[in-house]
């Protein structure tokens, strides 16, 4: 069975010889950098196709950095709802790795 892919604009960008990882959090050590206010809409996509996954973590995933044991989300907050929103307890993450 194929995967269906959706492409996103994901704001991590990437200096020359840097690394990026990607890990699975657990989602009680998360938390959004932006917290404005978000389309009702706009959560409500991000929660269907959760919803659709699964268990299965979308790609691009949410990015950000870590700030001690906690990872905070720059890109991708309406997917991170979505999962809080469903009861995953965990989320695929992208950050860019500390050399």
């Amino acid at each position: 069975m194929a995967a269906c892919l959706t492409a996103e604009d994901r704001s991590l960008s990437v200096p020359p010889g840097q690394i990026v990882k990607t890990g699975y959090v657990d989602i009680a050590n998360i938390r959004m950098a932006c917290r404005d206010r978000m389309s009702v809409g706009d959560v409500e996509t991000a929660y269907r196709r959760q919803l659709q996954l699964g268990p299965s973590q979308r790609w691009p995933c949410p990015t950000g950095h870590w700030d001690g044991d906690t990872f905070v989300i720059e890109d991708g907050r309406h997917q991170y709802l979505a999962a809080l929103m469903i009861g995953l307890t965990h989320l695929l993450v992208a950050w860019i790795a500390q050399t």
